[in-house]
């Protein structure tokens, strides 16, 4: 290496890894074969030995970001893709006040951390009792000074059975309203029952079985290694819903689901089987191989003018840090994951209770939920974030002194005033919900009828919480009267949730039906207000079972917006694939063509075939008396239902983006608003 300590900025590797984000790959084999030029390239080939194999071929980097004064870089191994491919945080330990001052070292150009994040992991202990020890020490903190988890003075029904696991050979189930516990303290179980069956259930023939006592061997896995983590949290009462439910009685059922806002917010402690798709396969720590992988923490040597050559001059040593970034694990779980990753993957491939829709509510239902997952233990409750391998748990915050997560938990995060600023409060509120039903909504069933029931206890604390804004009699299919013009701006997106989809069993209007995650059109997001097209005049439900708002059934919405004729047009893709093009037939309009995007993917072009007129649900804000650009519109995509005159059923969505030239805002509300119509949706 030559004597200039800037080396790197003459460097083609440096120019190219570390330029713009994920701009360019290079082979990690050519900057070893290199690395004699560039003090940097050196040093960086020299701490990823710490970790992957350098010499071989085919391992990539994928361009690196600067970030919190480290290096964060992405490894493409022979048996990685980019989105699989594991992120790395390389960093430098200042020694004294000049390092600490200093963003990088003047010879390596590694940056120098303030931040000394692997200080803060600890290993993870092997007994299962040492491990569920710091389990009960988060809990124990928890309920001894958390003011604001404690906060919560609304008393909850207990559930209507309960398990008493205090035996050591036996489970008993016990009715609460005859044997009401010593403490009604209890530990609700959230868990996968999995595709294959095996769960041990309470039917009305072995209720009399189950209330004189259920031998531990007999339980399946899951709910064994359960009760194992309760006694060591020293809980006597578990509630498990395929044991405490009758699953053959359909009035207990009913009785029970609107009660899942009380079993799992009045519980002491949830836990979440967060590792396990099935009850089969048990609930056990996570063992050493997967766990998260401790940092790399070496000492460097390096001759002072010549980088990693030979000298015979003196060298010097730095302390330097290689830590994985656990992207792989969940993100959507809490734990020391929960901050920024490499690639940004919100998958969570390792803990597939994140994959089901029951287990939604579970989570945020819950005061605090311990996560024993297939990585680690972690902690959430309203007041911390907590997980085995770091000493505390990350306090990410706003400069407003607010955690970057709230709100994305549990319900007792949630704080509206802070979510969408100076927005109308009925906006904050219905934004609020979209923002749950499009994380929800993504998650699967086994059975399709269960797509609302499933959010019933949600939908029961947000009435608790918010009762004059979200009430009883006002809510339906998922939806919330108040806030229908709102609701009604749904696309879908991805897979179907269920292997058998039947869209009968909701109003075609009402997200549920499409049976795939929907995520809603909204520049709330960007900071912008959006105008509403919309006035709902009416809301006429048939529900098909009679039971509560969560059965399915019949809707017929009365609107009163734009309802604009649409000609159709077929076009082929660069890909060779087919669609529709929707263009108005009032040739004032030409700016609200586009395409539609499906509600059922599978059958789109001979749906969008049907589609006669768009619903102009929604655009971006104007003022009358200023010229601007036409404004980008949220559309609903219908088509008549045969034989009943001004009935249209929803096909899809479609979004337009704005338009090159502009026009006067009172001229865009003019052409629009002729087109105002009342109409029915079913």
């Amino acid at each position: 290496m030559g004597a200039d300590a800037k080396a790197w900025e003459q460097c083609p590797h440096c120019k190219e890894l570390f330029g713009g984000v994920y701009d360019k790959r290079v082979k990690l084999s050519d900057i070893v074969a290199s690395a004699s030029g560039c003090t940097r390239c050196w040093a960086v080939c020299q701490i990823l030995q710490r970790v992957t194999d350098a010499n071989n071929v085919s391992t990539t980097l994928v361009g690196s970001i600067w970030h919190d004064n480290t290096l964060e870089i992405g490894v493409i191994g022979p048996e990685d893709t980019f989105e699989t491919a594991p992120g790395y945080k390389i960093y430098l330990v200042p020694h004294h006040v000049e390092e600490k001052r200093a963003r990088s070292d003047p010879t390596l150009g590694i940056p120098i951390a303030t931040d000394l994040a692997h200080e803060n992991y600890r290993p993870i202990r092997g007994p299962p009792e040492e491990r569920l020890a710091l389990a009960k020490s988060w809990l124990s903190e928890c309920v001894a000074s958390h003011d604001t988890c404690n906060a919560d003075v609304e008393e909850y029904n207990l559930p209507r059975r309960l398990l008493d696991i205090s035996d050591d050979n036996l489970i008993r189930l016990i009715h609460t309203e005859h044997h009401l516990p010593p403490v009604s303290a209890y530990i609700a179980l959230s868990y996968c029952w999995g595709q294959d069956g095996g769960n041990l259930c309470t039917y009305r023939s072995n209720l009399d079985q189950h209330m004189a006592g259920i031998p531990i061997p007999s339980l399946p896995p899951t709910i064994r290694d359960v009760i194992f983590a309760c006694k060591q949290l020293g809980q006597p009462y578990l509630w498990v819903d395929a044991l405490c439910i009758l699953q053959d009685d359909l009035d207990d059922k009913m009785t029970q689901i609107p009660q899942m806002a009380d079993i799992y917010s009045g519980s002491l402690l949830t836990i979440s089987a967060a590792g396990s798709s099935s009850v089969l396969e048990g609930c056990p720590l996570a063992s050493v191989e997967l766990q998260p992988v401790q940092p790399h923490v070496f000492e460097l040597e390096y001759p002072l003018e010549t980088g990693g050559s030979s000298s015979d001059k003196p060298g010097r040593r730095v302390t330097a840090v290689i830590e994985r970034m656990e992207h792989e694990r969940c993100r959507i779980l809490p734990g020391h994951w929960a901050r920024e990753t490499f690639d940004q993957d919100p998958r969570d491939l390792l803990n597939a209770i994140e994959e089901r829709a029951w287990t939604y509510q579970e989570r945020f239902l819950a005061k605090r939920t311990l996560f024993i997952g297939k990585g680690e233990m972690s902690w959430i409750c309203a007041s911390e974030v907590q997980c085995e391998c770091r000493k505390n748990g990350p306090q990410i915050k706003t400069e407003e002194g607010d955690r970057v997560f709230t709100h994305r938990y549990n319900i007792s995060q949630v704080s509206v005033k802070k979510l969408f600023g100076n927005l109308e409060m009925d906006k904050t509120y219905s934004f609020l919900w979209t923002d749950i039903v499009a994380a929800y909504s993504a998650r699967s069933l086994t059975q399709f009828s269960d797509r609302v029931a499933a959010l019933e206890g949600i939908s029961v604390a947000f009435r608790r919480r918010w009762p004059d804004i979200f009430k009883d009699d006002e809510y339906v299919f998922g939806c919330w009267k108040p806030f229908l013009a709102h609701l009604l701006i749904w696309e879908t997106s991805g897979q179907p949730v269920s292997a058998r989809i039947d869209q009968d069993f909701f109003p075609s209007w009402a997200w549920p039906s499409c049976g795939r995650p929907v995520r809603f059109t909204s520049w709330v997001w960007y900071g912008v207000n959006p105008k509403s097209w919309v006035q709902v005049l009416d809301l006429e439900v048939k529900q098909a079972d009679g039971r509560g708002g969560f059965g399915h059934g019949k809707g017929t919405l009365t609107l009163r917006a734009p309802l604009i004729p649409v000609r159709q047009e077929v076009v082929r893709y660069d890909d060779d694939t087919e669609g529709i093009l929707l263009t108005p037939i009032d040739t004032d309009l030409p700016f609200l063509t586009g395409g539609p995007t499906s509600d059922d993917p599978s059958k789109a072009l001979d749906a969008d075939k049907t589609v006669t007129h768009v619903v102009l649900l929604a655009s971006y804000p104007f003022k009358p008396l200023k010229k601007s650009r036409p404004l980008s519109c949220a559309l609903l995509c219908v088509a008549p239902v045969i034989g009943r005159d001004g009935e249209f059923r929803r096909v899809g969505m479609m979004t337009t983006p704005r338009a090159k030239t502009g026009f006067w805002g009172f001229h865009f509300q003019r052409l629009v608003s002729a087109h105002v119509t009342d109409f029915k949706l079913v």
